[in-house]
Order: structure tokens, then C-alpha cells, then sequence
């Protein structure tokens, strides 16, 4: 029984694995789920808001005022993180929307670009790494322990927009 046991889990993981792998390669050939006017959608200029939310000059004033407690700047600062992370999020899907198209454009590219590929491996893992850094710093910001460095993020879907429309130079042009 065991070694009938031993032989089908194999089995199993590899059948799983195969059709995991095929699913993956025929969502590249459909090309990305995007909406058609994905180009509106990657800007940094939505996430602007990011940058001064979490800034500490509001909870500073709110501190310096007559009715500002410590309750008052608790609930603020809640208040301020669920919105972040609701930015955060949004982020998160433009850029992995923007490396799929990113993708899609280089294998439907004529030439060899395996300096994008690359390079956007690179841009994938960067702004992963990034993406825990924020969620660590947010966790400590709402115990007023440290800022949150939300810049870096910006930063790298900059330079993934950028690439992007360097591919696609049409999309730029609709975008104006």
C-alpha cells in the first residue's frame, strides 16, 4: 500500500505542475489581461497622494492643537494606514499589469531583448523586495516607530511605465 502510495503522489504533483505550466504559457500567448486604455491607468502621478500621507507634519499640527489627543492622532494615523495599504495595493496591480504587458510586448518583439528581460526580473524582484520593506515599516508606523519609504516604490513603476512605453511608443501617443 505505501509503495502504491509512494508511486501516485509523484504522479499527482507532476500532472499539477504540467497543467499549472500550460496555463501559464497560454495566458502569454492570449496576451495580458489589460483594459484597453491601460495606458491612463500607469501613472505615478495617481499615487502622488502616497508621499504625504503618511507624513508626520499633519500629526505634528494635530499634536500642537488644543484638542489634539492621543487618541485623536491613534485614530489618525489607523485612518492613514488602511489608505495607504489601499494605495499600496493599487500599486501593486499597476505594476504586475505593467510587467505582464511588459512581457507580452517583448515576445511578440521581433528582436531579441533579453536586457529587458532582464532587466525586468530585476524590476520584479526590487519591487517585491520593496513592497515587504513597506509593509514592515507601515506595521512600525502605527506605533509611531518609523517612516514609511514610499518613494523607492514610485521610483521602480517609473521606470517600468518608462519601459514600457519605449516598447510601445504607440500607447504614449494615445496618451496624449
Amino acid at each position: 500500500m505505501n509503495t502504491l502510495i509512494f508511486l501516485i503522489a509523484p504522479a499527482l504533483v507532476i500532472s499539477a505542475l504540467s497543467i499549472l505550466i500550460s496555463r501559464r504559457l497560454s495566458a502569454l500567448q492570449r496576451g495580458p489581461d489589460v483594459p484597453r486604455d491601460w495606458t491612463l491607468e500607469l501613472s505615478v502621478e495617481r499615487y502622488q497622494p502616497m508621499l504625504r500621507l503618511l507624513s508626520e507634519d499633519d500629526i505634528c499640527f494635530l499634536r500642537s492643537q488644543p484638542g489634539g489627543s492621543s487618541a485623536l492622532v491613534k485614530r489618525l494615523r489607523r485612518q492613514r494606514y488602511q489608505v495607504f495599504r489601499s494605495y499600496l495595493g493599487s500599486l501593486q496591480r499597476d505594476f504586475h499589469r505593467g510587467c505582464e504587458m511588459l512581457t507580452f510586448l517583448l515576445l511578440q518583439s521581433q528582436s531579441d531583448r533579453r536586457d529587458v528581460f532582464r532587466a525586468l526580473f530585476f524590476s520584479r524582484l526590487k519591487f517585491s523586495l520593496a513592497v515587504l520593506r513597506v509593509h514592515w515599516r507601515l506595521l512600525l508606523y502605527r506605533w509611531d516607530i518609523a517612516p514609511v519609504p514610499a518613494s523607492l516604490l514610485m521610483g521602480l513603476f517609473e521606470c517600468l511605465r518608462l519601459e514600457l512605453f519605449a516598447l510601445n511608443p504607440a500607447a504614449e501617443g494615445a496618451r496624449a
